[in-house]
């Protein structure tokens, strides 16, 4: 068994501590159980992908930007044209529409994490992994050597990529967006500054249809906050 998702529980609204230990609780659920933890592995039963692509992201933002405030609350959206909503906690104006996206090739992460359930890991570098069409496993490979500054620039480009991807469509003139991060290969300051290079050279440009543009790191390491217009950034 999987715990069960609803809608209503969704989008519930939510403080940043809240919101943390609702995500938290359902992290712990789907891990007691080999089928709980395949399924987010897989992002497989009802609403576990959009658990996985925007309310951990958000819960991220939350975490980075707003860590102990009781006066602003998150509501994740389902079905609407913006993916979550930032309140005012006290009298409920909408502070800003969210948009949320994740910088990671969807399919190779998803081969990736197929790779972890049979075989045990989940290279980060190496060949790209392949599906057998007959049998739908994985071929088993392994971590190769890689230029630190090849892998950089594939993150950035990753990046790029997934702003350019939301940015092709018209929003509320207060959307923010939310970028969810890979930082495997982001280690030192002087990675964080070629990173923020990037960002304002290529990155900002592309979000110009954003009122401000956030990058999270998956593994909590890395949070950057840019106004697009002002064009700064908060490291």
């Amino acid at each position: 068994m999987i715990p069960t998702l609803t809608k209503t529980d969704f989008e519930r609204r939510r403080t940043q501590a809240e919101l943390r230990d609702w995500v938290d609780n359902l992290h712990r659920s789907f891990s007691h159980t080999i089928e709980g933890k395949r399924a987010l592995r897989l992002k497989k039963g009802h609403l576990v992908k959009k658990f996985m692509e925007e309310i951990w992201p958000l819960a991220l933002f939350a975490d980075a930007f707003y860590r102990g405030r009781s006066d602003v609350q998150f509501q994740p959206a389902i079905g609407k044209s913006y993916d979550a909503r930032l309140f005012e906690a006290s009298t409920h104006p909408v502070l800003h529409h969210l948009q949320i996206t994740q910088s990671f090739d969807g399919y190779q992460n998803h081969l990736r994490m197929l790779h972890l359930d049979e075989h045990g890991r989940a290279p980060v570098t190496g060949p790209k992994l392949k599906k057998d069409k007959t049998s739908g496993h994985v071929q088993e490979t392994w971590p190769e050597a890689v230029c630190h500054e090849h892998l950089l620039a594939q993150t950035f480009e990753a990046i790029r990529t997934a702003v350019q991807g939301k940015s092709r469509m018209r929003y509320e003139s207060d959307t923010s967006l939310i970028v969810e991060i890979e930082d495997h290969h982001i280690h030192s300051e002087s990675d964080r500054r070629t990173l923020d290079d990037f960002a304002r050279s290529t990155v900002v440009p592309v979000a110009a249809r954003f009122a401000t543009l956030y990058f999270v790191s998956d593994r909590e390491r890395l949070a950057i906050k840019y106004e697009i217009h002002a064009g700064c950034a908060s490291l």
